[in-house]
């Protein structure tokens, strides 16, 4: 009775992430379109049920990820990590606001645009780099996974991983150290596959998510901001091939990259959400065979530091800005955007 659900079942586990997560992406804005808000507003229990647990999986895996990486003996290379992190992350933003600002002063998004009826609103003043350098540390440990603090989680695993690392190479608590070590890595194994069983639900939650924002936003939304969303994704090409020279400059191989890149970048492309994306762009650097010490630092503090799509954005805005408003952006402009970026 059962047959036909089981083997349509192994199916759709067996076939390729990405090839479901396509065709859910393809799928969703054609019923999207077709069925209107009422679809959406039907579909949208699902895309929120993925949501909530690509949230759910984030922090079990980053705090078990680093932990375990720091005991794999890689504690020593995390100062070297962490300087070579940041250096690349403030470059690669640079590089983001760059070419944000290019591109869109060479297609001049919303010339020609009048101002009728827009209103006037406040400018927030941005926050100081000593209150975002403190942020970091958390107050209370279970505030910062009930706000899912990725810093803050950062910094937690770090202060305990580091601290088991030293227990191991103690003389009187070594015997401490190495069972809270593999402790440490059994809760990752764990969270590895609770995650593998997530990943399942992907392509439905992405098919729910691209229908419901189809349906609700429609065509015409899209076509009155025409040129501000050409000149966008001309920027993310123009970006992603500087990508690709940096990693052709490293001697990565691309094929086998984005082989396991394609899946987050479809899944980010759908949810709009680096963070929701993080256990999959987790689990692709896993693939990959990189160090857990590394990917478990690098990735969700890139994902709360180096949002380069959001910086292209926020250039991209300004400019169309000043351009419907008749002015010509200065270079203060490329100042407020890179410190106005995530």
């Amino acid at each position: 009775m059962f047959a036909p659900l089981t083997s349509l079942w192994r199916g759709y586990r067996d076939s390729s992430l990405i090839l479901r997560v396509t065709l859910a992406l393809v799928l969703g804005a054609v019923v999207g379109l077709v069925g209107g808000p009422a679809v959406g507003q039907a579909l949208a229990p699902l895309g929120e049920l993925l949501m909530r647990l690509l949230k759910f999986i984030i922090l079990p895996i980053v705090l078990f990820t680093l932990m375990a990486g720091i005991n794999q003996g890689q504690a020593g290379r995390l100062g070297r990590i962490g300087r070579k992190v940041f250096l690349y992350y403030l470059v690669t933003s640079a590089l983001a606001i760059i070419v944000g600002l290019t591109v869109a002063s060479l297609l001049s998004p919303g010339e020609g645009m009048s101002l009728e009826g827009a209103a006037s609103v406040s400018v927030p003043e941005n926050p100081g780099i000593l209150s975002v350098v403190l942020g970091i540390v958390p107050t209370n440990i279970i505030g910062a996974f009930a706000e899912q603090d990725l810093l803050g989680i950062i910094f937690t695993a770090l202060v305990f991983g580091l601290a088991v690392a030293g227990l191991r190479q103690s003389q009187t608590h070594g015997e401490l150290g190495e069972r809270l070590a593999g402790l440490i890595e059994a809760l990752n194994v764990v969270t590895l596959k609770v995650m593998s069983g997530i990943l399942h639900v992907v392509p439905v939650g992405v098919f729910a998510i691209v229908a419901g924002t189809v349906a609700e936003q429609g065509m015409g939304t899209l076509l009155s901001l025409g040129d501000m969303v050409v000149v966008l994704y001309v920027a993310l090409g123009v970006h992603l091939l500087v990508y690709i020279g940096l990693l052709k400059g490293f001697g990565v191989p691309l094929r086998a990259f984005f082989r396991e890149a394609r899946t987050p970048m479809a899944t980010a492309f759908a949810t709009q959400s680096s963070s929701g994306t993080l256990p999959l762009t987790l689990d692709a650097a896993r693939r990959l065979g990189l160090s857990r010490g590394l990917y478990g630092f690098s990735l969700p503090l890139g994902a709360t530091l180096n949002m380069d799509g959001a910086a292209i954005r926020i250039a991209i805005s300004a400019v169309f800005a000043a351009n419907v408003a008749g002015r010509r952006w200065i270079s203060s402009a490329c100042c407020r955007s890179w410190s106005s970026a995530p």
